[in-house]
């Protein structure tokens, strides 16, 4: 029984980061919901603040600031 579970909760993690990874956008409402329960608590601050960031739409792509070398080449983003 606790290796189902387990086994489970690491699927649903590893599907989760996969879902974060291809498609940001659908893990906003999750983010949104987490930030939202964290805020009346004032332990796991950093995971709040993470979780406010990416609870935004612009906050979930990683856009020109996440690239590399995006600035030397005055190219844009990719």
């Amino acid at each position: 029984m606790t290796q189902i579970i387990v086994v489970s909760l690491i699927v649903v993690l590893c599907g989760g980061y996969w879902l974060q990874k291809l498609a940001p956008t659908a893990m906003i409402p999750f983010w949104r919901t987490l930030a939202g329960l964290l805020r009346n608590t004032s332990t796991f601050t950093g995971l709040r603040s993470k979780a406010e960031r990416l609870a935004t739409p612009n906050g979930a792509s990683t856009g020109c600031g996440g690239c590399k070398g995006c600035d030397s080449k005055g190219g844009g983003c990719h």
